[in-house]
Formats: structure tokens, C-alpha cells, sequence
């Protein structure tokens, strides 16, 4: 049996690897939860009993085989993987997303990298081993948050009551993070969305600020056209009719419920999210977005068929994370006997 200390900050990370919690602990390996930032909140609501990251409060790694963590936009992570190579300790990082690959292993002056790193699939795989400074070992997992959460969301939403038309728009925090680079920004797609939604009065829109967003913000720009709500993802994703977004990873959990996803990137300078493309075909303009937006509210409340790029995604996923860790385990006692 092997003691895993698992930490993450942003919450990608952290649904990946409490999805997989179920999976290491019915192979005998004993979890420790440590976390920083929305995941201390996040693991705790789940159930997990959380040693919160704080600067007078460091993870202590007595007793610890190995350290799996996130890879977020937070620096966190990256300070995990080097106290635990100070600490003599393996470490595994898992990737949530298609997005921002060498972003998450960015530091000054070159990169920051853990022994090993856990990837969605295969095109990523190759996408990180082609990157000069890589040179630990790359997994392909699968997304176990997605295998578990599309299980029980498909059971939900076969009982969940029927409504009126309901829209949630997932907000990202892109002018906070990219600011004027990609082309667009949430606050711009909001009003893009509110002025064509303006004439079908009989859907209601729900806005769903990103964890990291600031919510006055959303609160002043809303002003009664839509709806806030704090409601999980998971709830929202049971009770809509539709998603919109625009390069979330929610997207890509709405269609694998046969949900209708509508992406909004208008002027992009960069696919952000390739996967993104695969679930549905991004409005790239204002000018194609009315009649996007018409084929989008005609889908409402229709079953839309799955692309088969994402069936090997899901398959498994919770195993193939913890063999990823054992792996890791092993080849570092390895190491060490050498």
C-alpha cells in the first residue's frame, strides 16, 4: 500500500483527481488531501477530509510515497513538484484540459516539471514529448472526471423534470488571464448573446461565472437581462437545455450528454481549445452568429449525437490514472536501488 498525497489549486485538476479516489483506494493505496485556492472549498463539499495550503501551513510529506497534483495556472502546483523533489519523492501531474499545455509548466526563466505527467490522449501525448524542455514520462489517462460525471449526469438528467427553455452560459475568466489577445472576452460574448437572445422570449439564460471570476463584476454587468447562478456545474448541466460557452471544458461535458453546445469565439487569434472543434462548429464572427444562433435554439431540447473522438477518453479513465501513479512508484524505487 502506497501513502498518496494529492494537492491541486485550480479546480480542473482537483475534480480529475477526486474522480479517481474511488479507483486508488479500492487498489489499497491511502489518500491525503492537501489543496490551495477554489479546491480547498471543492474537495471539502465532496466529502474529503482537506489540510488547507496556506504560507504559515506547508504540506508535510511524513510518510508520503508519492505527490500527484493538478496543473493549473497557479504557481502552487509547480512548488509541489520541487519541494518534492528536495523531499527525494516522485511526482505526477495530471493535465484537465486541452488547453495552455506549456502554460502550466511555465516559470522564470524556463519550466518547472514533475517526473511524470498525466495527458487526456494521445495528441496531447505527442504534443508535450515534442516540447524540447520535457523530459519526464508522459501517460495517457483519459479524463476521469468526465467518466464518472457523464455516468451519473446521463442517469439524472433521464429523471429530471421538464421546464421551459433553459440556457446556461459558462463564463471563462478571459480578459483576467489573456486580456485582450484572444480576440473576444466573456463580457463581450455576454452581450453578444443578450442581444441575440433578445427576441426568443421564451428561454431563459443563466450565466455561471468561473470559479475565479469575480461575481460583482458579473453582477453590474447582468443588470436583470440574465440570470447569476451558483449552482455546481453538475446541477446546471442536469437541469439545461443547452450550453453555451467558449472554450471551457464544460462544452466538451455537455456534448458528451448529447446536449446542443454553441462556442463563442469571435475573432479569435488562436484555437484555445481544439476539442472545442470536434463537439461543435465555433462562431468565428459576429456576422455568422444570427444564423448559428437560430440552428442552436432550433436544437433546444433535442438529443444530439457524440463524436466517437471521445469514447477512448472515458473509457477507464479512474484505472489508467492510478496505474499512472503505481508507475510512477515504481519506477522511482527503481531509482532508488540503483
Amino acid at each position: 500500500m502506497s501513502r498518496v498525497l494529492l494537492y491541486a489549486h485550480d479546480p480542473g485538476g482537483a475534480l480529475m483527481l477526486s474522480a479517481a479516489a474511488c479507483a486508488a483506494l479500492s487498489r489499497g493505496h491511502e489518500l491525503v488531501f492537501h489543496a490551495a485556492g477554489p479546491s480547498v472549498r471543492l474537495w471539502r463539499k465532496a466529502g474529503f477530509d482537506v489540510v488547507e495550503d496556506v504560507a504559515t501551513s506547508l504540506p508535510k510529506f511524513d510518510g508520503i510515497d508519492i505527490v500527484v497534483t493538478g496543473t493549473g495556472f497557479s504557481a502552487r502546483e509547480q512548488t509541489m513538484w520541487l519541494r518534492a523533489q528536495a523531499a527525494g519523492l516522485p511526482s505526477l501531474a495530471v493535465v484537465d484540459a486541452w488547453t495552455s499545455l506549456e502554460r502550466r509548466f511555465k516559470a522564470k526563466g524556463g519550466h518547472v516539471q514533475p517526473d511524470a505527467v498525466g495527458v487526456l490522449d494521445h495528441a496531447l501525448a505527442n504534443e508535450l514529448n515534442a516540447m524540447a524542455w520535457w523530459c519526464g514520462r508522459t501517460y495517457v489517462i483519459g479524463q476521469p472526471h468526465l467518466q464518472i460525471q457523464t455516468a451519473k449526469l446521463v442517469d439524472a438528467r433521464a429523471a429530471r423534470k421538464m421546464d421551459s427553455r433553459k440556457i446556461v452560459f459558462f463564463s471563462e475568466p478571459v480578459r483576467e488571464d489573456y486580456g485582450d489577445t484572444r480576440g473576444f472576452d466573456q463580457f463581450e460574448v455576454f452581450e453578444g448573446l443578450m442581444e441575440a437572445n433578445s427576441q426568443a422570449r421564451n428561454s431563459q439564460i443563466l450565466v455561471k461565472p468561473h470559479p475565479r471570476e469575480d461575481t460583482g463584476a458579473w453582477e453590474q454587468v447582468v443588470h436583470g437581462r440574465a440570470q447569476l447562478s451558483s449552482a455546481s456545474a453538475a446541477d446546471l448541466l442536469t437541469a439545461c437545455d443547452g450550453v453555451i460557452g467558449m472554450t471551457t471544458m464544460v462544452l466538451i461535458e455537455a456534448h458528451l450528454l448529447g446536449l446542443p453546445v454553441l462556442s463563442l469565439q469571435p475573432e479569435r487569434t488562436s484555437n484555445a481549445n481544439p476539442l472545442v472543434d470536434v463537439a461543435t462548429t465555433p462562431v468565428l464572427s459576429w456576422s455568422t452568429f444570427p444564423d448559428a444562433w437560430q440552428t442552436y435554439y432550433a436544437l433546444l431540447g433535442t438529443r444530439q449525437t457524440v463524436s466517437p473522438r471521445f469514447s477512448s477518453l472515458l473509457k477507464d479513465a479512474d484505472q489508467r490514472l492510478v496505474a499512472a501513479i503505481e508507475a510512477t512508484l515504481e519506477i522511482n524505487q527503481l531509482k532508488l536501488k540503483c
